[in-house]
């Protein structure tokens, strides 16, 4: 064997390939192993490469292949394998039993047979469609000093799904003692990146586990195809059927076949039971339906993009009894305006006393009123005049009636941002519940109904949050016999509809085609919405150690690149409520006039008892004539 050549081979090829660690597997004679490691270290090769050399002979048992030899922390680690060496067989297939053939390990198995007689020798073996196989085959020459090296690509679909082993020639490369040189391609594999050439899968059969939650998995799988099939009802396990339609158009990019794997649920607890558990368990190859990344599945899963947005609120329109809002006759100044505002009035009555008292005192006859007003009068004028009302007193000096165009001019100016803001304020939607967090929630007397969803229990069991906690002592436990506790979406957003104050919990990419179906514009701006759950986002996971994680990640962002996922996401997937106040007429409820008729009817209360009292006064206070 020309070592030389081949150490150039070797050098050549981690070049090629960005690898500077190898652990080479050979049965050669000491002097030849010390002849091809100076060649390593020879200082025409500019790049240093660690290397490490295992000497098959007399190894008899390679069950701990990868902790004793293979054990790195490198990205990616180089093999050779000669397999001229009778013990290679047994390593081969030590390395497919632990699934070995994968993008961290780049093998060169080194013969001179045959690419047929190899792909014989090693289609039983199970290697995966990320696998960095290449079968390295020797040609001798004339010329004693130049070997050719043959370099075809392995890897398989996935073995144990059906895929079939793939052998594609590469390149030729000739070797000498100084150097390598490719000499021609034996195909267009280089004009393509790795995943390029693999890109379809048109023998293996994906297993696809898919959650059906509105339909019974006692339907044949035809059935419930069928039904995630359909582009109508949209609202009707919306997420399930987003997550399909995104699965079939994977499958049409990958032109394979696909076997669905039906369940009732994500999982019945983090990681056991349901599509996740499929999954973890390997049974599964994908998960059709999105789902939440949390810290427990990602030991196990890999979340490789994201496909869904996840958003369950509490919606529930503002109860009669909420609250009279008298303070909107009063929200249009601040505090200390309202009370500088009174105060220039004071001031303005105390003026206008005074002008009145002058002009029966101190001016000409004719300027005289037939009375002198009293202190109180004034004041009632100038509170009359901030309410635009008239007085029959008017001054007759001209000081005087200068006072009297500045208090209308003041008035007349207060009284117009003062009427603008109210109005306004009126007709704006009506009064919302200040209800805004679920510790509220729970902390209310409102009456609550969920929706009968898988993840809704799972996280009202899991959650460690302390509002849901309270919520869950608070709302649910008094209503664990009540079968009205958990409502289809449809029969709870109804109720919501037809009874102010009752709380409804659901999923809103479902939820809100009913409410959008049931609720006209106004009642759509008038609901009042807590978020039950933090906002998450879904995922499509794989195995932590799936071959196929690489080749779905470049499809699924083909499919995000040219507007596909945004498409099917707007059609299946509501996620906000539009609230169009320009298309109807708001009126003024009771909320806002109430207030009003209860000051009215005390100011007259008031008015009557200040009435008995100046009688009594009169009667009883007062020196009778004799």
């Amino acid at each position: 064997m020309q070592l030389v050549q081949l150490a150039n081979f070797v050098l050549d090829n981690l070049l090629q390939s960005r690898v500077g660690f190898i652990v080479i597997f050979h049965c050669w004679p000491r002097d030849e192993s010390l002849q091809f490691a100076l060649q390593f270290i020879n200082p025409i090769h500019p790049n240093l490469v660690y290397h490490q050399y295992v000497q098959m002979q007399g190894v008899q048992d390679w069950s701990h292949l990868e902790l004793s030899y293979l054990e790195h922390l490198q990205p990616t680690l180089a093999i050779y394998v000669d397999l001229k060496c009778d013990q290679a067989e047994a390593l081969l297939e030590e390395a497919s039993q632990k699934q070995l053939y994968n993008q961290h390990y780049h093998w060169l198995l080194h013969g001179n047979q045959s690419a047929q007689d190899f792909y014989d020798f090693f289609s039983p073996f199970n290697i995966s469609i990320d696998a960095d196989v290449s079968y390295v085959q020797e040609y001798d020459q004339a010329d004693s000093s130049s070997v050719v090296y043959a370099i075809y690509d392995v890897y398989s679909n996935g073995k144990i799904i059906g895929g079939q082993l793939n052998i594609t020639g590469s390149y030729e490369s000739t070797c000498n003692p100084k150097k390598c040189r490719r000499t021609r391609y034996l195909s267009n594999l280089q004009k393509r990146s790795k995943y390029g050439n693999r890109e379809q899968l048109t023998d293996v059969v994906l297993r696809v586990a898919t959650v059906v939650t509105q339909r019974p998995l006692t339907w044949s799988d035809d059935q419930l195809i069928d039904f995630l099939s359909q582009e109508n009802e949209t609202h009707i396990d919306s997420l399930a059927r987003f997550g399909f339609h995104l699965t079939l158009i994977l499958r049409d990019l990958l032109h394979c076949k696909m076997k669905f794997i039906f369940a009732d649920s994500w999982s019945k607890s983090d990681i056991v039971g349901g599509s996740i558990g499929a999954l973890v368990d390997q049974t599964a190859d994908i998960t059709a339906t999105p789902s939440l990344a949390t810290e427990g599945r990602l030991k196990y899963l890999s979340a490789i993009i994201e496909t869904g947005f996840f958003r369950s609120v509490c919606i529930f329109r503002t109860p009669h009894n909420a609250g009279l809002r008298g303070d909107v006759f009063l929200q249009p100044f601040s505090p200390l305006v309202w009370y500088l505002f009174g105060g220039v009035l004071s001031l303005i009555g105390i003026l206008l006393w005074i002008t009145f008292y002058m002009e029966c005192r101190r001016m000409r006859r004719c300027w005289r009123l037939d009375y002198l007003p009293s202190l109180l009068s004034t004041f009632l004028i100038s509170f009359g005049a901030a309410c635009i009302q008239s007085s029959v007193l008017i001054p007759r000096s001209t000081g005087g009636r200068l006072i009297y165009f500045a208090l209308f001019l003041i008035s007349f100016i207060m009284y117009n941002y003062y009427t603008s803001v109210v109005v306004s304020s009126l007709l704006s939607s009506p009064v919302k519940s200040k209800i805004k967090t679920m510790q509220q929630l729970a902390e209310s007397p409102l009456t609550v109904g969920l929706e009968p969803l898988p993840f809704t229990k799972s996280y009202l069991n899991y959650s460690r949050l302390p509002e849901i906690h309270l919520f869950i002592k608070r709302k649910i436990e008094p209503q664990t016999k009540n079968p009205e506790l958990w409502l289809p979406a449809e029969e709870g957003v109804l109720r919501v509809r037809d009874n102010p104050g009752y709380v409804f919990v659901f999923e809103t990419s479902s939820g809100y085609a009913y409410v959008e179906r049931y609720f006209t514009a106004q009642q759509i701006c008038d609901l009042n919405e807590v978020l039950f759950r933090p906002e998450q986002l879904f995922y499509t996971h794989l195995h932590r150690n799936s071959t196929y994680k690489e080749l779905f990640r470049l499809r699924f962002l083909r499919v995000l690149e040219t507007g596909v996922y945004r498409k099917q996401r707007s059609y299946w997937v509501h996620m906000k409520l539009h609230c169009v106040a320009q298309n109807f007429v708001i009126t003024v409820g009771m909320e806002y006039v109430a207030p009003l008729l209860l000051m009215l009817i005390c100011a007259y209360i008031l008015v009557v008892l200040i009435l008995l009292i100046e009688l009594a006064w009169k009667r009883f206070l007062t020196p009778q004539p004799l």
